[in-house]
């Protein structure tokens, strides 16, 4: 199936509110109303009262899974393991390749976006509320397996539940053609990662509904940046957007620095949390975030692979090159930037390269060599 370059710009976004005419509008930004309002009232609680020593509810949820998984002699521990690395770094942006290079360009295009801001935004959040996990607020809570390996940074909002909502609910509000299949398992999918984080035990419920809701709240607004960049002059405000990039970086990174963070020590006077090390994390995800406008501007310049027009053996072919790729920038490239580069610098570069190269530079050099082969 051929989608023409001036289908994709006069449809309008997602064929929503263009589509829709007001009541889209009033839908659409009602709902945003109301999950910034939800977000808002959840990170103050969690800064205020969900803080305090005598709020207990959300250890004893997680107590109470726990019991549960010790009654079911650990039974299901091997499928939420599994589940739940769908919400993962790693897992997420290899679904974004079979998706962007196997299915369709815009949809793929728009996700990565998400997910690029998403994790950004979960840094901010992360560093700006400082929530303690679950097992260093009471020892008692002891996620299985390994389940705390990838349970890095400050516990409030979930990485993992930002993650899956970018990719899972980005499917089902960033997809022009809504099949009730695609609800059913992008939705399904979502629900389990989410549940995934609790069953562990490695966040609590505020964790995991805060990652939900302020990652649907950004997808509503990238839904409105996109339909934004089809009108007018598309390269300066892809511009526009890059520059805002590098400026909220900018102060983000400083805002990392100067802010004070608590510490928490055991008897023996080592540190159980350092906020040194659960800074690098947001680092990461400035990478992201500019990585994400970088490629958005570059490929807009060289205009490069559209899946919409690959035949299926192209979208077999560059999938599987874009694998390659991607385990090359995060094998072999990522670990020399922490040789080359003071920590900081190096978890930059990391997020930065992972997205740039993988969603900017790839497609443009996988478009040119399609375009020589068919000429």
């Amino acid at each position: 199936m051929n989608i023409s370059k001036e289908n994709l710009t006069t449809e309008g976004f997602s064929g929503t509110p263009q589509n829709a005419g007001r009541s889209g509008h009033r839908v659409e930004n009602t709902a945003l109303l109301i999950l910034v309002a939800l977000c808002l009232l959840f990170i103050g609680l969690s800064m205020t009262v969900f803080k305090g020593t005598d709020f207990r509810a959300d250890l004893d949820y997680l107590m109470a899974i726990q019991n549960f998984r010790e009654f079911s002699h650990q039974a299901f521990n091997k499928f939420f393991l599994f589940i739940t690395d769908f919400g993962a770094g790693k897992l997420c942006c290899l679904i974004l390749i079979f998706i962007y290079f196997g299915f369709s360009t815009r949809l793929g295009n728009f996700i990565v976006q998400v997910y690029a801001y998403a994790d950004f935004m979960n840094g901010l959040l992360k560093l700006t509320v400082c929530a303690f996990r679950p097992w260093v607020r009471d020892e008692l809570i002891l996620p299985p397996g390994d389940a705390k390996v990838a349970a890095t940074g400050y516990s409030f909002p979930s990485g993992h539940s930002t993650g899956a909502t970018s990719i899972f609910g980005g499917l089902i509000l960033g997809s022009r053609q809504k099949s009730l299949a695609l609800i059913i398992g992008a939705g399904l999918m979502l629900i389990l990662v989410l549940f995934s984080r609790n069953y562990l035990g490695v966040h609590t419920p505020q964790d995991v509904l805060i990652g939900l809701l302020s990652t649907l709240a950004l997808i509503l607004v990238m839904r409105k940046i996109f339909r934004w960049l089809e009108t007018g002059n598309q390269l300066s405000k892809k511009w526009i957007l890059f520059v805002i990039s590098l400026v909220l970086s900018t102060l983000a990174a400083v805002y990392y620095e100067f802010k004070s963070y608590p510490q928490l020590t055991g008897a023996d006077g080592s540190l159980i949390v350092d906020p040194a090390k659960l800074i690098l994390d947001s680092y990461k995800g400035i990478g992201y975030y500019i990585g994400g406008a970088a490629s958005l501007l570059f490929v807009h310049y060289f205009r490069g692979y559209e899946a919409e027009n690959a035949t299926a053996e192209q979208r077999i072919g560059t999938v599987l090159i874009a694998l390659i790729v991607y385990y090359l920038v995060t094998m072999v490239l990522s670990p020399q930037f922490i040789h080359m580069l003071p920590a900081r610098f190096a978890y930059t570069a990391e997020g930065f390269s992972r997205i740039f190269i993988t969603f900017g530079i790839l497609p443009v050099v996988a478009g040119r060599m399609l375009a020589k082969k068919s000429g």
